[in-house]
């Protein structure tokens, strides 16, 4: 039968990873991205669980180029006391840094920026992809990993839409080398939660934006869960200082000067004050607000759904990215072995991904019920654990 030519729509971590796992296999792949410029992660760190860097350390060893390793897993309280500290070696990295380390496997010269998904034509015999600025293109697979604002997914399935979690996280990033001696030292080889009344912290160290992962080159991330609910406080915080509401994220440079003031003050009475300085640190932070996503269906004909597009995680188990990688990882298997017939891979496919999503959502809603609404969450907790298939896993 030969191997399908595949078009993916979305050139972010998800599609990518689907992009450089099919063409390794065989398969003639492009990627169609709706931005005019290479992607930016605006300061955000991500956890790297292994599935997230697999394309790299298969090849022998874990990967510098795209992350580092931290052995603490610390809690602390409001005076900085630690109260439990494990060892548990997760690895941490930039946004960007895990983007660009796969832009650069794949290759930019199948990967077409500027180019927004319109529409589709799934047929018996292939697709059809339809874009906003060129001619339509014929493949024989669509994968969509357009993200949690899916356009695939709002044509397959208009019904399914992201819900507000009523809670967003704060987030930034401060230059290691600017910190205090004590907060160096706390810094040097931990990430740091905070469990607060309500709400949680968590802080840890990530490559700076050339890649380099040891210190004091370093950067320090922080992501801060506070609740703002809807009717009022939510959609005021979402409108920028530029006068633009938006739904989901304030990217730097755009958050008011009062909600900014007020969040630095409440940092200064509730934060320990390691996390306190590199919340403090970080001039312009951005805010992602937390939704849940929940699909029913991942395969359609020869399209599917991939990432956040089908499923989209709420943070605390670190799985976003992971899962859309895991999501790849199983289309290439899947299609291995059909030998490359995609009907029969996605009906194989779809099942176990959509139990692994499912599973996983809802973890984190129990998670972010128990840190922003009941208030049980407890420091050590091992259920705490990062994970995509289960904590630490």
């Amino acid at each position: 039968m030969g191997w399908p030519r595949v078009l993916v729509a979305g050139g972010s971590i998800g599609g990518l990873t689907a992009a450089v796992l099919l063409r390794d296999l065989g398969c003639e792949v492009d990627v169609y991205e709706r931005s005019h410029a290479a992607l930016e992660d605006r300061g955000a760190g991500i956890v790297v669980l292994p599935v997230t860097e697999r394309y790299f350390t298969q090849r022998g060893g874990e990967d510098d180029r795209v992350s580092l390793e931290l052995t603490f897993w610390s809690y602390v309280d409001r005076a900085g006391v630690v109260l439990s500290a494990d060892p548990d070696h997760f690895r941490f990295s930039g946004w960007s840094t895990i983007y660009r380390a796969l832009l650069d496997e794949f290759g930019p010269e199948r990967y077409h920026l500027g180019h927004e998904m319109t529409g589709f034509e799934s047929r018996p015999d292939g697709v059809i992809l339809h874009l906003a600025d060129r001619p339509s293109i014929e493949g024989d697979l669509l994968v969509c990993a357009d993200g949690l604002g899916s356009t695939a997914r709002s044509i397959l399935m208009p019904e399914v839409v992201p819900e507000y979690a009523g809670y967003v996280a704060w987030r930034g990033t401060t230059p290691e080398a600017g910190l205090s001696e004590r907060a160096r030292a706390d810094l040097s080889d931990s990430m740091i939660y905070q469990v607060l009344d309500p709400g949680h912290i968590l802080v840890y160290a990530i490559p700076d934006h050339e890649g380099r992962s040891t210190s004091p080159h370093r950067v320090i991330n922080f992501v801060w869960y506070r609740n703002y609910p809807t009717g009022g406080p939510f959609e005021d915080l979402m409108m920028g200082r530029d006068g633009i509401s938006r739904a989901g994220t304030m990217p730097p440079g755009t958050i008011r000067l009062e909600h900014l003031t007020e969040m630095r003050a409440t940092a200064a009475e509730v934060l320990a004050p390691t996390l306190r300085e590199v919340v403090e640190g970080c001039a312009e932070p951005l805010i992602q607000a937390v939704f849940d996503l929940e699909s029913p269906r991942m395969a359609f004909g020869r399209v599917c759904l991939i990432g956040d597009a089908a499923i989209g995680l709420r943070p605390h188990v670190a799985a976003g990215q992971a899962k859309a990688c895991a999501d790849g990882w199983a289309l290439r298997d899947a299609l291995a072995a059909a030998d490359g017939d995609v009907p029969l891979a996605l009906a194989a496919w779809e099942p176990g991904q959509l139990d692994l999503g499912h599973r996983a959502l809802a973890r984190t809603r129990e998670m972010g019920q128990a840190s922003q609404f009941d208030r049980t969450m407890i420091p050590g907790d091992p259920a705490w654990k990062f994970g995509l298939w289960e904590p630490g896993n």
